[in-house]
């Protein structure tokens, strides 16, 4: 078979007609909230350096087929199939120079990105999370200053605090221990790395991959991916759904 390549100056590649298992394959990054320990791969640490591009969230449900049935966050459960269901949280963000997926499955995880700053749902356990706080701070910077960001200009220092009493409150034999995760720091990256960030965010449709979970979806059953276990970052330590 002959193959004419052509000329790739100037081409730097098309998303559009990949299929979406293709797309937004990032390395991990995670936290173990019983040991408090922050993962980057496989590698262990107790502090996180991330400029966070974007959120997603949703619910599953694992029917007794052991097919997974996703839902946008907000679906009432009486509008999904039965089965076990699941909360789910991903961040996608420069780590270490490149773009990582923070993925969290358990509670104290997600908490700390998305607890609400009030109202019935906030858990007065945690901090208030750290999007919403972001998202304060980037409506009072525009407001008094005049100037738009995004969650990309913005450096996160993540720090684990000291194990809490995690013993929910539906469950009184639950006596579980976790370490929070602490924002304790925030800076601008600098215009010209917000500037390539913002560059970054569009060359891989990171709008779409928050979009991608706003809808409902159905999977395959689990038998047919028993080789590909869940990551480890994303611990089980599971008490409030949102």
């Amino acid at each position: 078979m002959k193959i004419d390549n052509g000329n790739f100056d100037g081409f730097n590649g098309v998303t559009a007609g990949l299929q979406p298992e293709d797309r937004w394959v990032f390395p991990p990054a995670g936290y173990n909230a019983t040991n408090g320990i922050f993962y980057i791969g496989e590698d262990e640490t107790k502090t996180l350096e991330i400029v966070p591009f974007a959120m997603r969230q949703c619910k599953e449900v694992t029917d007794i087929n052991g097919v997974t049935h996703r839902y946008p966050i907000k679906t009432k459960r009486t509008d999904m199939v039965e089965g076990d269901m699941q909360s789910r949280l991903q961040v996608v963000g420069i780590v270490n120079d490149e773009l990582h997926i923070f993925g969290a499955r358990s509670w104290t995880a997600r908490a700390a990105w998305a607890n609400p700053l009030g109202g019935p749902y906030h858990d007065a356990r945690f901090e208030g999370g750290i999007w919403p706080r972001l998202m304060n701070h980037i409506k009072e910077l525009k407001s008094t200053t005049g100037k738009a960001t995004a969650p990309l200009c913005w450096k996160l220092r993540l720090e684990v605090g000291e194990a809490i009493d995690l013993a929910s409150a539906a469950n009184s034999k639950q006596r579980a221990k976790g370490h929070p995760i602490k924002a304790v720091s925030m800076s601008f990256v600098g215009a010209e790395k917000a500037a390539e960030y913002e560059r970054l965010y569009t060359d891989e449709a990171i709008d779409e991959w928050v979009a991608e979970w706003s809808k409902q979806a159905v999977g395959e059953p689990q038998a047919d991916h028993a080789s590909a276990p869940l990551p480890v970052q994303e611990t089980a330590d599971e008490m409030i759904p949102f």
